[in-house]
């Protein structure tokens, strides 16, 4: 008997139709479509152990079934020629299953079973003409052991996935059981869902988020990164911290200031990035799960989607910083709903303002299930805890188990947190150009010290670099802090010399009619005809790439004939 069999199963869905495409599913197309299309997109998935006494061909049954449930999985997706994305709900099909038969070593069940999981993650889908679902049984010379469950991401995001483990879950032990099969979860299906947007209502938070966006956008920082990168091409790769003594510090300084576990761990990211890039202020996208309804909480869709916030990291101490993250969280994810396309607008707008390429690619993913704080790991909630708390958490940290990872992000940062039954996972995604191996470890344990230390004494701002071992690079040159971002002026009249047909460029900075510093290029043309306008269409073009420079402000063009000064 071959070890890799496929079965085709029939399914008969209970609902049809098309319309647009939600705001999550247009949002993570994008997401892959920006990214090489060729290559998967980290497909989420599940698995589900099977209940005793089932036979292959009765969860091959289930799995029929569950398609049949979840709008989600019998969805494709188009794109018209003006850009926009449609959904088509399809009624009845086929998919196939893969068998994967472990013969009389069913103990290897685990081992295989992450092994499949990393081949299917990275395999993408043809969205437009094939079900978004993949599934895998596991079994033993016919006994079914498990089954795994690997959707496209334009389907079901982390919490899409969850409902569609359980309930497959529920499904195969009733029967086991001999019972009738539960009926559908209470879920709003994606269909449903894009009504909801072109609502009344819907619209009104869309613009809302569009605000947001805009005001936002108006003073972000435009990059976390000032330095001029490794050169080559990205280099992506990844590492894991399981930390107990992060999740017991976590906890509580959570209970101390009364907020949210995210507000401690963003507020401890952000401090230490700034520490590794010189930068005072922190700009990331917080992943906003877009589940506050119980029918958007059990639904099996994409809803995610990244939200900008923008942390300032100064203070007396780190409490200073967790009381701005709170809020700024909360306001963020507020309006994680929006249309991604006209965020793109709005953001080469505000580019064009600016005269900056906004470089948004840091990550935040608190992806934990429950973020409260457990009041039961500490007797008071707004002293220090007691010498026995420090004791187990400092004692904890001798535990931590740090490894690499391959990548499955395309982010120069991108921090995931994860619950275990013992530890805080924290998995860094990070681009090598930026952060090598080294810096990515020193990053993580840094999370980890900042949230100790923090939890049992006073840490201030600046001193979080030495605590933690990490140095912001050197600044030699020129430069100059400017649109919430330090600037290399002499990047910048690099640039001018490298895009322009210029005899001589020479930069300076002069006060605006705010009080703030201004960019002022003298330029020198080789020939007639350049214009402010010709020049500073050059700059914005030739931006990407460039993290230490933007376009001037104004532009002086000296007449051809003259000699630079």
């Amino acid at each position: 008997m071959e070890r890799v069999t496929y079965r085709p199963v029939r399914f008969a869905g209970q609902s049809t139709g098309s319309g647009p495409a939600t705001c999550g599913q247009a949002s993570m197309w994008l997401d892959i479509t920006d990214k090489d299309p060729r290559e998967a997109f980290f497909n989420p998935s599940g698995e589900v152990e099977a209940p005793a006494g089932l036979t292959v061909d009765d969860l091959l049954a289930e799995l029929g079934a569950l398609v049949g449930r979840h709008e989600s999985l019998r969805t494709f997706l188009a794109e018209d020629a003006g850009g926009g994305l449609s959904q088509t709900v399809t009624g009845s099909g086929e998919f196939p299953v893969c068998l994967i038969d472990l013969g009389d070593a069913p103990e290897s069940l685990w081992e295989e079973l992450a092994e499949r999981r990393k081949v299917v993650e990275r395999l993408p889908f043809d969205l437009s003409a094939e079900l978004p679902i993949r599934p895998t049984i596991f079994h033993g010379s016919g006994e079914p052991l498990a089954v795994l469950l690997s959707v496209a991401h334009t389907a079901a995001d982390g919490g899409g996935v969850r409902n569609l483990v359980a309930d497959l879950a529920a499904m195969a032990q009733a029967r086991a059981k001999g019972l009738d099969r539960p009926p559908p979860p209470p879920a709003r299906q994606p269909l449903e869902q894009a009504r909801y947007e072109a609502s009344a209502e819907g619209r009104r938070r869309l613009a809302g988020a569009l605000n947001f966006w805009e005001t936002s956008l108006a003073t972000v920082p435009r990059t976390m990164f000032p330095t001029a990168p490794k050169p080559g091409p990205p280099a992506y790769h990844a590492a894991v911290l399981h930390s107990r003594a992060a999740d017991l510090a976590l906890n509580l300084q959570a209970l101390r200031y009364d907020v949210s576990g995210t507000a401690v761990l963003l507020a401890a990211t952000g401090l230490v990035l700034g520490a590794y890039t010189g930068m005072p202020a922190c700009a990331v996208r917080l992943i906003c799960a877009n589940r506050t309804s119980e029918p958007e909480r059990r639904a099996v869709a994409c809803m995610i989607q990244g939200v900008l916030v923008s942390l300032g990291l100064g203070g007396t101490g780190f409490g200073d910083v967790v009381a701005r993250a709170w809020p700024a969280s909360v306001r963020a994810y507020r309006h994680g709903l929006y249309d991604r396309r006209e965020v793109r607008r709005i953001t080469r707008a505000a580019e064009q303002r600016r005269g900056v390429r906004l470089d948004l690619s840091c990550v935040f993913n608190d992806m934990r299930e429950e973020t409260r704080p457990d009041h039961r790991l500490a007797a008071h909630r707004t002293t220090r805890p007691q010498a026995a708390d420090e004791a187990a958490v400092r004692a904890a940290m001798r535990d931590s188990v740090f490894r690499p990872e391959p990548a499955v992000e395309q982010e120069t940062f991108a921090l995931y947190a994860e619950d275990t039954p013992e530890t805080l996972r924290l998995t860094l995604h990070a681009d090598a150009r930026h952060l090598d191996p080294d810096a990515v470890r020193a990053v993580l344990f840094g999370i980890e010290r900042l949230l100790v230390e923090s939890a049992f004494g006073e840490v201030r701002p600046e001193e979080v670099g030495a605590l933690t071992g990490l140095a912001a690079p050197p600044r030699e040159g020129r430069w100059l802090w400017h649109e919430g971002c330090w600037t290399d002026l002499d990047a910048v009249e690099r640039m001018l010399g490298e895009v322009l047909d210029v005899r001589a460029a020479r930069v300076e900075t002069e006060s605006g009619e705010d009080g703030k510093p201004r960019i002022a290029a003298h330029l020198w043309p080789a020939r007639e005809r350049l214009t402010a306008d010709d020049a500073h269409a050059a700059c914005m073009a030739a931006l990407p790439g460039r993290q230490t420079a933007v376009a001037p402000h104004r532009y002086v063009i000296h007449p051809a004939t003259g000699e630079p000064g």
